[in-house]
């Protein structure tokens, strides 16, 4: 499936927290196609990261945004 939006590229250490916090928190996004994740980033500053969603652990990170 092809993504709406052009990916933003995380550190991969950032993107693997992110992905992970979404995938344990799954039941929280499951059904939408878009969603926000709120999270610290590696900087320890806040972040809202918006991401598709195309089912468990198929995601597209398409903006950051500091809180």
């Amino acid at each position: 499936m092809d993504f709406l939006f052009s990916t933003f590229y995380l550190s991969s250490v950032e993107y693997a927290k992110i992905i992970s916090e979404i995938n344990t928190n799954y039941s929280k996004y499951e059904g939408m196609q878009f969603a926000v994740h709120a999270s610290y980033g590696l900087d320890s500053r806040a972040y809202w990261y918006y991401f598709e969603n195309h089912g468990y652990n198929n995601y597209n990170i398409y903006m950051r945004v500091q809180m």
